[in-house]
Formats: structure tokens, C-alpha cells, sequence
């Protein structure tokens, strides 16, 4: 897991340094001889200053395929987000995204699957936390416009703990309720059920020198479900409001 993340932070950082290095190359001398630099941020101080905060307010759909049948309908969840992009201004950034949300959860034994349930089925709630790695590519439409489209990946890191009301001694579809839960945690993270390609776009708009803002439509298609064969199973979609801070 931690590996995955690591290498998705080089490659995608690696992207950002090479294209930003290629365009400085360009506009620079136009001697052929020329070698293409990247120029560095001199200090600490240089670099905080190439970097923006920013966060975004967007329900998210979460596609469940048992809908109807054993458990609960695709759940919508109204997540926490906020993020940070580096270089500011650059053609290509790096805007990494942390995004949290919760909801509950079941245990089928039958099928040995966890599946989302609805509050008064529920056994256990699953604490999510969602980081995604996305190299973001900025069109500029006019002086205040921006356009971005985005592509990366997301690992979806979650914890399942008893549901309030639920007791670890409660009856399981594997047992007890608490038995439930050790094996809905496992599912979690088996089966590469965390990994996820990530693609969006967004409009911004510049309505001060403090924020822009508009907005932004995200998509993550599950790599675990399509491995397993449960084809888009627990797919992601997020629309909502952007908002960078200057």
C-alpha cells in the first residue's frame, strides 16, 4: 500500500518537473545546443509560495450493484476535501487531495463481500479517508478562465468499526457482529479494493484576488471490481464546487 503511493507521488511529480522543465526550455534561448533546465525553488520560502490550498464541496455517488437485493441503494455521501497544487500558475501541477466521508456497512458470508447497508441493517462504519494523485492540466480560456482536465490515481483507505448501537456480541451473518467487522476490514484490503483510477475536469473562474472557484466533476473507477469481475462495483462519482485559494 505504502509502496503504491510512493511510486504514484514520483511518477506524477516526475511529470510535472519534466514538463515544466521542457517549457522553460522552449521560451528560454533558441540556440540548438541548448540544454532544457528546470529552475528549482531557491529555498523553502520559494517553494511555499509556488504552492495554493484548495478544497471542494461535492456529494459523492458510490455505485452499488447488489442495490435493491441484500443491501442498501448506491449510498450518496457528502465528503470532507482539501488539497494543495504545486506550481501555482504552471501549465501542469501536482494537486494531491485528501478526502474523507463515512458510511455503513453489512457482511454477506454467502458471498463473502461486504456491502453498503442502510442504518438499520447496519453492523459496522467504515472511516474513509481518500488520497488521490492527480496531474492536472490548465487550459486557459480568458484572462479570469481556467479549464482543467485530470488524471491519477486514488487509494481508498478505510477503517470499519462497530456501528453505534451495534455490540460485538450481536448476531453475524459469520457469527457475532464483531466477526462481522474483522471480516469486513479484511475485504477492505484484499483484492486491490483500494486502488482506483481517478480522471476529472473543472472550471474556474477568478472572482478576486483571494479565490477562484467553479465546478468540477470527478470520477473513480474501482481496479479491485473490474480484477474480480464485479465490473464497475463501487465506482465513484463526485460533482460539485471547487474552490483554490490565491
Amino acid at each position: 500500500m505504502k509502496r503504491v503511493a510512493v511510486a504514484a507521488a514520483v511518477l506524477f511529480l516526475g511529470l510535472v518537473l519534466s514538463v515544466q522543465a521542457q517549457e522553460r526550455g522552449e521560451t528560454g534561448s533558441s540556440a540548438p545546443s541548448a540544454a532544457v533546465s528546470f529552475d528549482k525553488p531557491a529555498s523553502f520560502k520559494d517553494f511555499f509560495h509556488q504552492v495554493r490550498m484548495y478544497t471542494s464541496f461535492e456529494p459523492m455517488f458510490i455505485l452499488n450493484t447488489e442495490a435493491g437485493t441484500k443491501s442498501a441503494p448506491s449510498p450518496v455521501v457528502y465528503p470532507l476535501t482539501i488539497g494543495a497544487l504545486w506550481p501555482a500558475g504552471g501549465t501542469v501541477s501536482f494537486q494531491p487531495r485528501l478526502t474523507f466521508f463515512y458510511n455503513y456497512y453489512l457482511w454477506n458470508d454467502d458471498e463473502q463481500t461486504a456491502l453498503p447497508a442502510e442504518v438499520e441493517n447496519r453492523t459496522a462504519t467504515a472511516l474513509s479517508f481518500l488520497l488521490t494523485l492527480p496531474a492536472v492540466f490548465t487550459f486557459r480560456t480568458s484572462r479570469n478562465s481556467a479549464f482543467e482536465a485530470q488524471a491519477g490515481v486514488s487509494l481508498l483507505m478505510r477503517a470499519g468499526i462497530l456501528s453505534n448501537g451495534v455490540s460485538d456480541s450481536d448476531s453475524g451473518t459469520s457469527g457475532s457482529a464483531g466477526s462481522d467487522t474483522d471480516r469486513i476490514n479484511r475485504w477492505f484490503w484484499t483484492g486491490a479494493r483500494f486502488l482506483y483510477a481517478e480522471a476529472g475536469a473543472a472550471w474556474l473562474y477568478s472572482f478576486s484576488g483571494i479565490v477562484k472557484a467553479g465546478p468540477e466533476l470527478n470520477v473513480y473507477v474501482p481496479v479491485g471490481s473490474l480484477i474480480s469481475g464485479r465490473g464497475v462495483d463501487a465506482m465513484m462519482l463526485s460533482f460539485g464546487i471547487k474552490c483554490v485559494f490565491k
